[in-house]
């Protein structure tokens, strides 16, 4: 998704496509109008050969918005399932710090209390314009420290320290993940593609000989449903700024609540 669009929200984002796409067709049926009656409806049947270049346009063109609208929506998916997890994550952990001795352990919570508080920001940041982040936690690397310098004393401490340890390391894997999702999508060129096609249809449907009540009704009706499809494409391109995004409550809440994390 272009980095203009990040700070849309998904009802502007919406106007934006359908209304562009709407202004285009109704502009392009009055320009091409003169042109096309004078160049291409010299022949009766020139309807017919547009409508049937439209049919196999719209076939094709058709099967790409619908690849990548299952495309982009299994991302959203997939980046909304691992905040759940990393949300479970957060639970998980803090219960298991209550194994380690004190003063410990209210560093290790205090940490990732920190740790969430992170997140969010970095995730959800307030400025949606702003670079997406790069590099390690500075949180989560104070946390491995400290783990690293801590030496068990007995079998129970073993056991919270190699299951903490591992739980660590996936919420780096998680904070990755979710960095990637970010700086991922739609490639450039796809969506120049998709663009070009949206042009090319809406030209095909400009060049129709018919009344011009009709003619305007036809179009819009297509530049509407049109634009909805490439909107939805747009609005779940980057599922944590612009358009529709990734719920961050789940994360809030671990934040918000630390004391009832392992409730």
């Amino acid at each position: 998704m272009s980095d203009f669009l990040k700070g849309f929200s998904t009802g502007q984002m919406a106007m934006l496509f359908c209304g562009g796409f709407v202004l285009l067709t109704v502009l392009g049926i009055f320009v091409c109008r003169p042109y096309s009656k004078r160049w291409i409806h010299e022949r009766r049947n020139a309807n017919d050969m547009i409508g049937f270049s439209l049919q196999s346009f719209a076939a094709l063109y058709g099967i790409l918005l619908g690849l990548l609208a299952v495309e982009a929506y299994q991302d959203f998916s997939a980046a909304k399932d691992a905040v759940s997890k990393k949300a479970l994550v957060f639970a998980t952990l803090y219960h298991d710090l209550n194994g380690f001795p004190m003063p410990l352990r209210e560093e290790l919570q205090q940490d990732l209390h920190d740790y969430a508080v992170e997140a969010v920001e970095t995730h959800w940041p307030k400025d949606p314009y702003a670079p997406t982040a790069t590099g390690s936690s500075p949180t989560l690397r104070r946390m491995m420290s400290r783990l690293l310098n801590f030496q068990p004393s007995n079998k129970t401490e073993d056991v919270v320290y190699a299951e903490t340890f591992r739980q660590v390391n996936v919420m780096i894997e998680q904070r990755r993940l979710l960095l990637s999702a970010e700086s991922a999508g739609i490639p450039a060129p796809l969506w120049s593609v998709v663009y070009l096609g949206a042009f090319l249809y809406m030209l095909l449907m400009c060049l129709f000989d018919m009344e011009a009540h009709v003619h305007l009704l036809l179009g819009v009706t297509t530049a509407v449903f049109l634009g909805a499809v490439v909107f939805l494409i747009a609005a779940l391109d980057n599922p944590f700024r612009g358009g529709v995004t990734v719920d961050p409550d789940p994360i809030i809440a671990m934040r918000d609540r630390p004391l009832q994390l392992s409730e």
